[in-house]
């Protein structure tokens, strides 16, 4: 009798319960995405074709129960129900929100406020372009729309529209600082400048000075600089347009009375302008001696005098001169900007001019008289002149090399590696020489010395380097080391004026006493100190500083009639504007003042508001210092506005 037995090799069937452990332990591991929706599986009550009973896969969204084989590992129709599953679809519906678009950060939207959607979506899109000097073409930019809801794109405006909202919002707002202004108590101090923008138009921006402490205590004062109206000027920049443009801004405000002070640049139409003011007899404007000059472009100033003698010569000269040739394919020549940054530290005058003219009819003369011999003499003046023009020409040749690396990207590419190879400090480049900006001379001549070693090896490369004409030798970089220790003074402390709250008239005159002493002669500086004497603030400022007071002057050296005068023009001040009525006639001395407490604070104002808080208002003298403490030495403000409309 034979009898079949199954192979040995053949594996036992598992029953119904090995294989649910089975499946919920795949479950758990969760190696596919596909049970990421799905419960722990369960038996089930249907038998697949074998009669064996199937594993359930419970549906966490709706509840159904996705029944499988357990012959089959394939998880398709798990998949299939999971992206059909009509409750998921429902939940998602009901929780659509701009994050689900791509969209991070903006919240959901409340189907009960699409009603009032069409009012706050223009309204946003007229601050977010004015906070952040956005284009109003930025709103229908493509790559915008595509991240944009489409409840928010169908209700975006148009760019005429946002015109219009930002013009609304600037009515609402300058009501509401009206009111402001209004209720203010203390100084109100104007800062003016102009601008033209890159299409043409020229600006006429005026920002409001004043100290407002409006915080938990008193002592948390801030000087705050608010713009109140860009003008854009129809007509020629006349120092009575400029007044008249500046006080219809004021009496729009209401804020005449209380104007104390007017800074701008020092340039002859503002002191017009200043004039023109004065004659709408303001309460506490007295005309040139509430103007403060923007000590930024005092300082600006200072340092085109002293680079005067290193200048270009004037571009008219190598025009006039037959024998100078240019080559159109020399990329080393300077053009008509480049020329600017060695033509902005070079002024010339109507008497250079006369001069020049007067020259050039004196040769003309002695060659007519035959005095060959006698033209040929060198005079003391002929050897300055010829040193003048060797100095132009090294710095014109410091410019060439900026300009040479600022066009060639394979002449920086060349210059990087000599740098890398000589071990030169970084940056790897020599800035450029930029006209409209602070101390980029100064940046430029560091950029010399720095890349020395490097520039000595490159401008010898014929493909790389600079024409020969201006190669730099030992002499040149001597004259930068020598420009930039007289510069770099000058470049700690514009950086100390850029700083908010360190631009206190109390400090002017000691950065003037720190220039004096720090040049050889004075003469270049008389000029821009005598700025201080046509208006009082400076002094009184000096005299107000809790830690100078009028031991400052006799520190300084000044002369004993200079302290006295100082010290009379803070009596003046105070008995024509401070004085308690109920207070004695004898004014107060400063050195009465308990100083034991200096300032801690970058901001003088804190100081005598902490006196105030102690009670302490030295009869009047305290109202008087936080009115001239609180005026602005620069109008650097109004600059910093432009640029980031600019941007």
């Amino acid at each position: 009798m034979t009898t079949t037995q199954p192979p040995a090799s053949r594996a036992r069937p598992l029953t119904d319960k090995e294989e649910l452990r089975k499946a919920q332990k795949i479950a758990r591991n969760a190696v596919s995405n596909s049970y990421i929706s799905y419960a722990l599986p369960e038996l089930s009550n249907q038998l697949d074709k074998h009669g064996q009973r199937m594993i359930a896969y419970p549906c966490q969204t709706c509840g159904t129960k996705i029944n499988r084989p357990t012959s089959d590992s394939s998880c398709s129709n798990l998949l299939k129900h999971a992206s059909i599953c009509p409750w998921k679809k429902a939940e998602v519906k009901s929780n659509s929100n701009l994050a689900s678009h791509g969209v991070g950060g903006t919240g959901d939207i409340n189907p009960k406020e699409i009603q009032t959607t069409p009012i706050y979506v223009p309204q946003l899109c007229a601050i977010w372009c004015s906070e952040a000097a956005r284009p109003f073409s930025a709103l229908s930019n493509p790559s915008h729309l595509a991240i944009l809801h489409p409840t928010v794109v169908k209700n975006l405006p148009c760019r005429w529209t946002v015109l219009r909202d930002i013009h609304m919002l600037y009515s609402a707002v300058q009501q509401s600082y009206h009111s402001v202004l209004k209720a203010h108590k203390g100084a109100l101090y104007l800062g003016v400048d102009g601008w033209q923008s890159p299409n043409g138009f020229d600006i006429l921006g005026i920002m409001i000075y004043r100290l407002d402490h409006h915080g938990a205590t008193d002592t948390n004062a801030t000087l705050e600089a608010m713009p109140l109206n860009f003008i854009c000027l129809s007509q020629n920049h006349t120092g009575e347009y400029l007044a008249e443009m500046v006080r219809l801004v004021v009496e729009k405000f209401g804020i005449p009375q209380k104007i104390c002070g007017i800074v701008t640049n020092n340039a002859s139409n503002n002191q017009v302008m200043v004039n023109e003011l004065k004659k709408r007899k303001w309460a506490c404007f007295q005309g040139e001696a509430q103007w403060v000059r923007c000590f930024a472009h005092v300082l600006n100033l200072i340092v085109k005098s002293i680079l005067r003698p290193f200048g270009a010569q004037k571009k008219e000269n190598a025009s006039n001169d037959p024998t100078a040739t240019t080559d159109p394919d020399d990329s080393d020549g300077l053009e008509s900007s480049d020329l600017d940054a060695a033509e902005q530290i070079r002024l010339f005058t109507r008497k250079m001019d006369f001069q020049s003219d007067e020259e050039d009819i004196g040769s003309k003369g002695d060659s007519i008289d035959g005095h060959d011999s006698d033209a040929q003499l060198l005079n003391l003046d002929d050897i300055d002149t010829m040193k003048r023009k060797m100095i132009a020409t090294q710095v014109i040749a410091f410019c060439a090399v900026a300009k040479k690396l600022k066009h060639s990207p394979n002449s920086n590419a060349e210059f990087c590696d000599i740098c890398c190879k000589l071990g030169c400090p970084t940056p790897h480049t020599v800035e450029r020489d930029v006209c409209t900006q602070w101390n980029s001379t100064l940046v430029q001549l560091r950029g010399i010395i720095r890349c020395k070693d490097t520039i000595l090896e490159w401008q010898r490369n014929k493909r790389h380097g600079i024409n020969r004409k201006y190669h730099l030798n030992t002499a040149d970089f001597d004259l930068a080391h020598n420009l930039v220790d007289v510069l770099n003074l000058f470049y700690e402390i514009t950086l100390q004026v850029l700083v908010s709250g360190l631009d206190c008239l109390a400090h002017i005159v000691m950065f003037i006493d720190q220039i004096t002493k720090h040049l050889l002669t004075a003469i270049i500086t008389n000029k821009y100190y005598a700025l201080t004497n046509t208006s009082p603030l400076y002094r009184i400022a000096i005299v107000l500083h809790p830690s100078f007071r009028d031991e400052y002057f006799k520190l300084a050296k000044w002369e004993l009639e200079w302290i006295a005068e100082a010290i009379q023009l803070n009596r003046d001040m105070w008995v024509t504007f401070y004085k308690p009525q109920s207070t004695d006639t004898t004014p107060v001395k400063s050195s009465t003042i308990n100083t034991s407490s200096k300032p801690r604070t970058s901001m003088l104002a804190r100081w005598w508001l902490q006196q105030k808080k102690s009670g302490k208002t030295h009869s009047g003298l305290l109202y008087m210092a936080l009115d001239v403490l609180s005026c602005p030495a620069t109008s650097v403000d109004v600059k910093r506005a432009f640029s980031f409309g600019r941007d």
